[in-house]
Order: C-alpha cells, then sequence, then structure tokens
C-alpha cells in the first residue's frame, strides 16, 4: 500500500522544457538507480468481487494485514519481490482513505505505479540535485499530492515472513511484474525523472496491443512504455496498462478460456502476449507475456 507522510520537502526550480527536472545534461548518474517495478496499487471499490475477477484470470491472491484507517487489500505476488495489490479504503478516515475514495469517485483503475530502488539514498541524492521536492517514509519514497509525479513512489519489494510457497503459485504460471504503460499528453515529469535516474529511453515497437513505434524506457527487470494521451483508460488518469510475466502462455490461455475469457494471442519481436483489456482488469490493460526466449508453444 502507498502510504507517505510529509517528511522532508525540498523547494525546486522548474526548467524550461521539463518540469521540475533539470535538463539530462545537467549530470545523469553512471547507472540505473532504479532496477525495475515494484508494484501497482490496482484501487477497486469491490474487494471481494475484483480479487474473484483475477481468480478467473489465473492470479493466487493473499489477504492483506488489517488497517487502522479501515483499508482493505489483497496481493497477487510473484518470486522476485514484484506483486500487484488490490485494494480499496471502504470510508474516508484520513488523508490517504480520502485519496482513494475520490479517485474510485470516477471507477476502478491503477492509483499509482512503484519502482524498485535498491539504494533509495542514491535516488534521494538524484532528486536533491534535480532541486525535486519528495516525500519520504520508512521504506517508501514519494512525491506530494499535487505533484505531476505524485502517482510515482520508490520501493524496496516487501518480502513478508507470512509469504507462503502457495502464494507464488499462480495458476496462469504469472513470475513477475515487468512493465507498466502511462499515457499523457505530456510525459515530461516521467521522462524526465526517468533520465534523472539514469534510465534509457529509445524509440521502439511496443504492441499495447496495437504495434506502433513508441518511447520505451529500457529498465534492467523490465520496461515503461511511453504512449499519448488517447490511451489513456480514464481521463486525466496516466497509468493505462501493465505487463506480467508468465512461464507459460499456453497454460496463461488455458486458464483465461476456462474462466471464460476469449483471447488472442500476439506473436512478436519481445515474445508472444495476450492483452486483457481494462473492462477485464478493472481499470487496467493487463498483458501477459512469455518472453521470446522462453517460448515453449
Amino acid at each position: 500500500m502507498r502510504k507517505l507522510a510529509l517528511s522532508l520537502l525540498i523547494v525546486w526550480l522548474a526548467t524550461p522544457g521539463m518540469p521540475g527536472l533539470p535538463q539530462p545534461a545537467d549530470g545523469e548518474p553512471s547507472k540505473p538507480l532504479i532496477t525495475g517495478l515494484d508494484h501497482i496499487p490496482l484501487a477497486v471499490q469491490d474487494l471481494a468481487r475484483a480479487a474473484e475477477r483475477f481468480r478467473s484470470l489465473g492470479f493466487v491472491w493473499k489477504e492483506g494485514r488489517a488497517h487502522s484507517n479501515g483499508i482493505l487489500n489483497q496481493h497477487a505476488k510473484f518470486p522476485d519481490g514484484t506483486e500487484i495489490e488490490l485494494i480499496t479504503a471502504p470510508d474516508a478516515r484520513d488523508a490517504l482513505t480520502s485519496e482513494y475514495r475520490a479517485f474510485l469517485a470516477h471507477g476502478d483503475g491503477p492509483a499509482y505505479i512503484g519502482f524498485f530502488a535498491t539504494d533509495q539514498d542514491q535516488v534521494v541524492a538524484a532528486l536533491e540535485k534535480g532541486k525535486r521536492s519528495f516525500e519520504r517514509d520508512g521504506g517508501l519514497l514519494g512525491f506530494p499530492v499535487g505533484d505531476g509525479l505524485h502517482h510515482v513512489f520508490f520501493a524496496r519489494r516487501n518480502a513478508s515472513p507470512t509469504d507462503r510457497p502457495e502464494h507464488f503459485l499462480h495458476p496462469n504460471t504469472a513470475e513477475s511484474l515487468i512493465g507498466v504503460w502511462l499515457a499523457a499528453d505530456d510525459l515530461s515529469p516521467e521522462r524526465g525523472l526517468l533520465r534523472r535516474l539514469g534510465i534509457p529511453i529509445e524509440k521502439r515497437v511496443a504492441c499495447t496491443p496495437e504495434c506502433a513505434m513508441a518511447e520505451v524506457a529500457r529498465l534492467g527487470e523490465g520496461e515503461v512504455v511511453l504512449l499519448p494521451g488517447k490511451r489513456q483508460v480514464v481521463p486525466g488518469r496516466r497509468i493505462a496498462g501493465a505487463t506480467v510475466r508468465v512461464r507459460s502462455l499456453a497454460a496463461a490461455q488455458a486458464v483465461l478460456e476456462r474462466g471464460g475469457w476469449k483471447t488472442r494471442v500476439l506473436r512478436w519481436e519481445k515474445g508472444q502476449s495476450v492483452f486483457l483489456g481494462p473492462e477485464v482488469g478493472c481499470g487496467l490493460w493487463l498483458e501477459l507475456r512469455q518472453d521470446g526466449d522462453q517460448r515453449r508453444n
């Protein structure tokens, strides 16, 4: 769950052409400061119904812990520490639950995107160098309400002592959250942040599910696809989709068919994929991908 308390605020000056971040020529780190994704909190009105929907897609859910503010959640956990989190706030009891209630007034969907940083102090140093405002609370690092990057945070991949082997045995063979699709007419805040953290961005073919040239930020363990604003699922929401790597797309497809979901396999340069629309994924485009070097079909 994304929960941040303001503990440090750095005053920043905007730079023309890239709001809130200096141009990368100002100095990028010698190595990427984020290696992959952490998790996506997917906000839903009806937690039980959403969990049942995702079970029909082949995901196993672990019940979340009790929260004093009434938040309820469940986790689809993967062996590398990445996850998809279903989360809801029945009532507005504090700042966080009020934010979730306001978000859910416009329907289910991904509220935030978490990235994995092995050394958050290095991320902090990069943000300070870019004169960037941020918040830090324990193992979470993020941006204030009202900031253009408020939907982004950094975490450390939670490994809970209550995790059990069966929590990772997804019938669809899901094994990692490896991609996120961001959509907006102006993605300069995200683009600038990624470059500030040493993440290369290239132009290449991306299938989302239409295949076209797009900007793609290459992470060591995943990718961030940058899409135009017309690809937003709900106007104003910048997180449009996610990619989950599966060990066997044939197994995933069999699970989907048993659940009554009709699918079509797309074979492309990254491997082979099945795409599920936001009407299936509770406001999130969901790609199940078997990498090219893992093909067994």
